[in-house]
């Protein structure tokens, strides 16, 4: 079986960039990634069957090449076209698909953008505490996530990822508050019962609290094994490594390996795809059609089959059908109009035109409310 390479480098005001897609017969995958000044930003990789033809392997790596190259290169366009946009949801969505992208530093400009657009904005602080975190800047990423917490202090996923930027700064004390505060909120959040595990195993080797450290190996397994109840993924070989390290009393090593653990579990699928969807459908309409909506409600539904219990994915469906019903209403009026240009006398056409109009006004209502 062959080796098909494909190399672009992308070039846009916000800097220069380098893609390299590659197929490797060893993980048969076709792996794509991304670098700016030489380090690599993101990757992606798209499964194929060991025994794909190598003409068959050619056009598939090429495709998922010119998908990747086309992706970065539409968000890179439209991020310069909106640079000067006044809404922040706007920033927002340009933010979450850059940060997707593995393009934090451009996420992080796109986020203090958009907070400064409006600062009344939770979900603006959580994602450039994202942002930060990503690139190491955790003090101000602890920062912006406690603002978070002040506009809103009753979302689990902010409490776990303030206690992550705590945790990668080994202010394990208040990782496990803020962890264990997640979980008073979301009893089920698999995520953060592992994360508190892991912040008192990380201070058994810091030492930085004695009264964490207090019957601490009861309270890690417990919470090692909940996580695992909630989204059996927890329980892989490098965690059950580090359950074993640990009853060796080497809290250095089985740390490492629920590290390791962590970053297997399988993650549902990247839904950056649909963040650019949305950018699409609000500021490059010209490009979307019935074809590209439906494409995108298959997607959808193929990710749902594979992870049935995110609900995530169903909200995501929903807004996808809400664009299509407004798509297809658009078309409706048009008909209609054409109707009359035939047959200026034509009052059914125009009665129909008018409750087309009418459910368009409730249906534009619905979408701004669920896109802006």
């Amino acid at each position: 079986m062959g080796d098909f390479v494909f190399n672009d480098v992308v070039r846009s005001k916000k800097g220069e960039y380098f893609l390299k897609t590659a197929n490797s017969n060893y993980q048969n995958q076709i792996v794509s990634s991304f670098f700016r000044n030489g380090t690599l930003i993101a990757s992606h990789h798209q499964d194929y069957e060991p025994k794909l033809a190598d003409e068959a392997l050619l056009t598939r790596t090429r495709e998922f090449h010119e998908q990747k190259k086309s992706e970065i290169q539409t968000l890179l366009k439209l991020a310069e076209k909106l640079k000067d946009s006044d809404n922040a949801e706007t920033k927002n969505l340009l933010g979450q698909a850059f940060l997707k992208k593995g393009l934090s530093e451009e996420a992080i400009n796109e986020f203090e953008e958009a907070i400064i657009l409006d600062p009344r904005l939770s979900g603006l602080y959580q994602n450039l505490g994202l942002g930060y975190t990503a690139v190491g800047r955790y003090d101000e990423a602890i920062a912006v996530l406690e603002q978070a917490i002040n506009l809103k202090s009753d979302r689990a996923d902010y409490h776990n990822h303030l206690g992550v930027a705590y945790l990668k700064k080994e202010k394990c004390k208040k990782a496990v508050e803020r962890f264990q505060r997640a979980l008073d909120i979301n009893p089920y959040y698999a995520e953060a019962c592992f994360n508190l595990a892991l912040a008192l195993v990380r201070n058994g080797v810091t030492k930085e609290d004695f009264h964490l450290s207090v019957n601490s190996y009861q309270r890690i397994i417990e919470n090692l094994e909940k996580a695992a109840k909630i989204n059996p993924n927890y329980k892989n070989e490098p965690v059950t490594r580090g359950e074993e390290l640990l009853r060796r009393n080497d809290y250095e090593k089985a740390y490492e390996a629920f590290v390791q653990g962590q970053r297997s579990i399988p993650r549902p699928a990247d839904l950056g795809f649909a963040i650019d969807f949305y950018l699409q459908v609000l500021y490059n309409t010209k490009k979307l059609n019935r074809a590209a909506i439906a494409r995108h409600i298959k997607q959808l539904q193929d990710i749902i089959d594979k992870h049935p219990n995110y609900a995530d994915l169903y909200n995501h469906l929903g807004v996808a059908y809400v664009i299509m019903s407004k798509f297809v209403n658009n078309q409706a009026i048009q008909q209609f109009e054409k109707a009359q240009q035939v047959n200026p006398a034509f009052d059914r056409a125009k009665r129909n035109q008018k409750l087309a109009e009418y459910d368009h006004k409730g249906m534009q209502l619905l979408f701004d409310a669920i896109l802006k």
